[in-house]
């Protein structure tokens, strides 16, 4: 299973490590160099310094032929922008991460998929989530 990554922050990282142990075919892209290549030197993933907005990124970084494509940067347009890019391009499936809670409705669920995102995810949501679930 191919998954790429688009962003290497604290979401971004978590992920990447996380599926590469599971022996899973993991690329991360973020313009970050440094980042890239810490984590490149300790994990079983490719590293493709760029832009997750870039057609050339995408294109190196196979998000063509993901069947996963994440995009997680801290930039919820950015995000989106390199989802229906990378579905464009072929990809399988698309999340991107976003920061507006409205966007989750289901009545603007079609509207994403129309764009070429499949799912959306809202950090501060799911970290309510886990709360609530450790309380019980």
């Amino acid at each position: 299973m191919r998954i790429v990554i688009a962003g290497a922050g604290e979401v971004g990282i978590h992920l990447a490590k996380m599926l590469s142990r599971e022996e899973l075919d993991v690329v991360l892209i973020d313009s970050n160099e440094e980042v890239l290549s810490e984590i490149e030197n300790n994990y079983n993933l490719i590293a493709i310094v760029g832009s997750p907005t870039s057609f050339e990124t995408l294109k190196r970084a196979g998000a063509g032929e993901a069947d996963l494509f994440v995009a997680v940067t801290p930039y919820e347009t950015r995000n989106i922008v390199a989802c229906t890019i990378a579905s464009s391009m072929g990809a399988d499936k698309t999340v991107a991460r976003v920061d507006n809670y409205d966007y989750l409705k289901p009545e603007h669920r079609k509207h994403f998929k129309t764009l070429g995102v499949d799912d959306l995810i809202y950090p501060e949501m799911l970290a309510g989530e886990e709360v609530i679930n450790a309380m019980r």
